[in-house]
């Protein structure tokens, strides 16, 4: 089966034809090329195909907007200095990825994850990582500065090598503290996960905490501390992601069911309780008006002439309101009603006030 044309390069096709008059160029397919040219594609590797839906990274950008939004309020308190942090990017990729960008001298935080409080952590821990800018930024917010980073001044990317003291270390490790455990609050909303400082280690290209190949999502931030910006990046494991998405599904399904059933139950118990109610129900004839003097001579054994025939229609009053239309009869020797159908008020007519039973 030959090749088949989209629209596009049809009407490509024909614009051609029309500026050149011809087509030479068109029968050749130098036009279809040409623009096959100007497209830009993007390639898939089919040897490492991607192990999260759309969906799911949906879901993590909703989770980390809202962090950004905690962590610039927490940040902005902890510093008492404007702090601004956005969400650039939510990407999969290899470990190896993320690792080969790391600077020798990079600070690189663990962050152990557990999806139970009593369970132990996640075998992967959560990698925490902030441009060396912002690091100094807050450093010399922290030991009584203004906020600026003594090495790069306002700069947006750190063109120095430096070695960070056990002090700047000790220092940086209390803000980690402080802002990481904040991912469970913006988790619980979806899931009950526990985020736990643990380390900082100083020269990150020597440890090996995953394999290589790992599918991770690195979650980008922009930071803005004063007149410094910088960038926090956050490297979810994709194993841990796995059982959170499991565990999250699981949830979810067992909540589903659990509504369900109160919502059935709910529903039973509403229709027992109203099976166990008593109402009063009223046959209300035509009114018909006598004199006083009537009324007050009236005694036990009074027959009432309603002058009524035979299938009249009445109408059935339950707790104080008409339901149903019936009409008068007799039943084994009984006055009785039978139902016809049911009540439906006309529209100006009132149906107040007390009838003949």
């Amino acid at each position: 089966m030959g090749d088949v044309l989209t629209q596009s390069q049809i009407d490509a096709l024909l614009n051609s034809v029309q500026q050149d008059g011809n087509f030479d160029n068109a029968g050749d397919g130098v036009g279809v090329n040409k623009i096959e040219e100007t497209r830009k594609f993007r390639k898939y590797d089919f040897h490492t195909p991607k192990k999260f839906t759309k969906d799911r990274l949906k879901l993590l950008r909703s989770v980390y907007e809202n962090y950004a939004r905690l962590m610039s309020s927490h940040l902005t308190s902890l510093l008492r200095l404007t702090c601004e942090v956005d969400l650039l990017e939510i990407e999969e990729q290899r470990y190896y990825e993320f690792n080969n960008a790391l600077a020798d001298d990079s600070l690189l935080a663990f962050a152990n994850v557990r999806l139970d409080e009593k369970a132990e952590p996640e075998e992967e821990p959560v990698l925490v990582v902030v441009s060396d800018g912002a690091i100094y930024a807050m450093l010399d917010r922290m030991l009584g500065g203004t906020g600026d980073n003594p090495l790069i001044g306002s700069h947006d990317e750190d063109t120095t090598s430096t070695v960070h003291t056990d002090i700047e270390i000790a220092v940086y490790e209390t803000i980690l503290r402080h802002i990481v455990p904040h991912m469970d609050a913006v988790w619980e909303n979806y899931l009950m996960i526990n985020f736990e400082y643990h380390k900082v280690e100083s020269n990150p290209n020597l440890i090996q905490v995953m394999p290589i190949d790992e599918i991770v999502v690195i979650v980008a931030f922009s930071i803005r501390v004063k007149d410094t910006t910088g960038q926090i990046s956050i490297c979810l494991p994709g194993g841990v992601l796995e059982a959170v998405f499991r565990h999250f599904e699981q949830t979810t399904l067992a909540g589903t069911r659990k509504r369900e059933i109160q919502t059935r139950e709910e529903k039973e118990s509403i229709m027992k309780g109203i099976e166990d109610s008593v109402l009063t129900i009223k046959a209300e004839f035509e009114q018909s008006t006598i004199f006083l003097e009537e009324l007050y001579s009236m005694s036990v054994g009074d027959i009432l002439n309603l002058d009524l025939p035979k299938d009249s229609e009445v109408n059935i009053n339950i707790g104080g309101k008409p339901w149903y239309k019936a009409k008068l009869g007799v039943y084994k020797e009984n006055v009785a009603v039978k139902l016809t159908g049911i009540y439906r008020e006309q529209p100006g007519k009132n149906t107040g006030g007390d009838g003949n039973e």
